[in-house]
């Protein structure tokens, strides 16, 4: 009786167990937004993709430190996502701008508000 006592207390806890990491396993792929480099959809009109100033840019991504709007992308547009960066200037409370490739053979800063993806920072995609 002891036995069986404990083998049933042994299989209730590994049931736990294993319901515990399936519900922890299951939270954190529900999290994960992006998929890394690639494609992303564009949810807004007149987006600005923009370049210049110098080293600001690159480091400090803003329409003030990237001056020259280099062309604009409009839903449904897709642009292709290099990199991301935590920029000097928020949109839409979002810090973070990404680095893009447009349809039309432009590169820049976009920011990332304005890039269809569930969260602010895009997973699997690299810092610049």
């Amino acid at each position: 009786m002891i036995r069986s006592l404990k083998a049933a207390a042994v299989a209730t806890a590994s049931t736990v167990v294993a319901t515990a990491g399936l519900v922890v396993g299951a939270a954190g792929a529900a999290h994960a937004t992006g998929h890394g480099e690639g494609f992303y959809g564009v949810w807004a009109s007149g987006v600005n993709v923009r370049a210049g100033g110098g080293e600001q840019c690159y480091l400090y991504p803003s329409a003030a430190n990237c001056p020259d709007v280099q062309t604009t992308v409009s839903s449904p547009a897709q642009v292709y996502v290099y990199c991301q960066q935590e920029g000097a200037q928020s949109v839409g409370g979002n810090p973070y701008w990404v680095w893009v490739l447009t349809a039309s053979g432009h590169r820049g800063y976009m920011a990332s508000y304005y890039v269809d993806n569930a969260s602010d920072w895009i997973d699997g995609v690299p810092s610049c």
